[in-house]
């Protein structure tokens, strides 16, 4: 954001400047710098030069040792400032600007860099009062019209900040990073074919620029033309090749649209990009095991919770690939760790009580049951599978409870009619499970096939011919 004007008079000659440069870096390295340190205009030049560059490293070194120098000085408190600033270092750079400010109360620049620094630390209100200040002594102030822009913009007020960052497109400096923040606004204000049509100007003035072929292809995911997204994310990738965000957001795109192979081919160069990226790596595994690569996603997973070990969804994903493969016990541990992580997430409770079941621990799987059913009481399915659990348990009272809310929550969902009926069948309450066996059968025809394979048992012989003479 900052502009800087080199000054052709200076004492040194810009031509030598990088030699200069590479000679205090030696020396720096080597502590001669520290014993023989150059004066402070000398500090100066090179301070300028490295802010002009965008050698901020480097202008970070020496302006801390300008203002060392010349403590009194406001101009190198502001360059230390601006070097901290670049770096991202808010917090220092605002203390830094704080000094400048009382050596030089009436600089309007380090006014408005300060209000910049007590933007980016998020102390909205104070810098919009300096910013303001700075404004009513020179309303065309690029930095300061930008600062307020983005202070708008954090409050969400963006037909404000759409104004401002319209005006400061035809700067010659700042008018990309306008044009950036304008787009930015545009979308939030849903405004997105004018938000993709900037990324288009954009691209126009610039066809390699990677964060603009990004923004345009979050844009277009945003309108479901997950496609057009993706050779959006295709070009970003291509220009920067390290671009993590763009890998993640293709991989995303790909499997929306269900191709997961392409998807696991972005997620993998994604980590390829950065390697600490635990988002990625979930995605991949997540979507590993959605094409049913258990052994790898379970990887992918150890990975994440190894790196993390809040991620509640990890252990959740990684025990659903567990269950996947019959390992029942490993896939509980991870379901009761998700758990203490995260114990309202009805996902989990319903995943832990199917690997009890199927571990033959009932009692364990019905209060599981029941937990995620208390979590999520419109989970029909999960209803059923409790009434299932507690019929199977003796509990006959309960299980009917249940399948009458699958009843009553999906009556077009043959499963709980003919639940019900197993249920009655299990009390030999025949009578009672006719209307239930027919509506079921009435939805679902091939639940005769299960009828005539899993009544027996429960109906015994004299339930079956009763059943056979009643609705045959």
């Amino acid at each position: 954001m900052y502009e800087f004007e080199w000054d052709d008079g200076e004492d040194m000659d810009r031509k030598d400047l990088d030699e200069t440069l590479r000679r205090f870096r030696e020396s720096h390295r080597s502590g001669e710098l520290s014993q023989s340190p150059p004066s402070p205009e000398t500090l100066e030049n090179i301070v300028h030069y490295c802010i002009e560059t965008q050698k901020f490293d480097d202008a970070l070194l020496f302006s801390h040792m300008w203002k060392e120098l010349v403590p009194y000085s406001a101009d190198a408190w502001h360059k230390y400032g601006m070097a901290l600033s670049s770096v991202g270092r808010w917090s220092e750079a605002l203390a830094a600007f704080d000094r400048a400010n009382e050596l030089d109360p009436i600089d309007i620049d380090i006014l408005v860099n300060r209000g910049i620094a007590l933007e980016q630390n998020e102390r909205l209100d104070e810098a919009i009062e300096l910013i303001e200040k700075a404004l009513a002594v020179d309303p065309d102030h690029p930095d300061a019209l930008f600062s307020k822009g983005m202070i708008l913009q954090k409050r969400e007020r963006y037909e404000e900040a759409i104004r401002l960052f319209s005006y400061l497109q035809r700067h010659e400096t700042l008018g990309r990073d306008a044009t950036y923040e304008l787009a930015f606004c545009l979308e939030q204000a849903a405004r997105i074919d004018e938000a993709l049509e900037l990324y288009r100007k954009l691209l126009d003035q610039d066809p390699y620029d990677a964060n603009a072929w990004f923004n345009s292809g979050v844009l277009l995911g945003r309108q479901g033309a997950m496609r057009r997204a993706i050779d959006c994310y295709d070009l970003a990738t291509v220009i920067k090749p390290d671009f993590a965000s763009a890998w993640f957001n293709m991989g995303n795109a790909h499997a929306t649209v269900g191709r997961l192979d392409a998807a696991i081919d972005a997620f993998r160069q994604g980590l390829v990009a950065d390697p600490s990226d635990m988002g990625v790596a979930f995605e991949l595994g997540a979507t590993l095991e959605d094409r049913g690569d258990f052994e790898e996603a379970i990887t992918m997973f150890s990975t994440v919770v190894a790196s993390d070990p809040s991620h509640a969804m990890a252990f959740y994903e990684r025990g659903v690939c567990y269950d996947a493969l019959g390992q029942y016990p490993e896939a509980i541990v991870d379901y009761d760790r998700s758990i203490e992580l995260n114990a309202a997430f009805a996902d989990v409770w319903y995943a832990r009580a199917d690997a009890l079941y199927n571990s033959n621990n009932l009692k364990g799987a019905v209060d599981s049951y029941r937990r995620a059913i208390e979590l999520n009481p419109e989970d029909v399915e999960c209803w059923l599978d409790y009434g299932s659990a507690a019929e199977e348990s003796g509990d006959i009272d309960e299980a009917l409870r249940a399948y009458a809310h699958c009843v009553q929550k999906a009556p077009d969902w043959a499963d709980g009619y003919y639940m019900t009926a197993h249920a009655l069948s299990a009390l030999r309450e025949y009578n009672a499970a006719v209307p239930y066996l027919r509506r079921a059968f009435a939805l679902d025809p091939s639940k005769l096939d299960d009828f005539a394979r899993e009544f027996p048992t429960v109906a015994g012989d004299a339930g079956m011919t009763y059943f056979q003479r009643t609705l045959m």
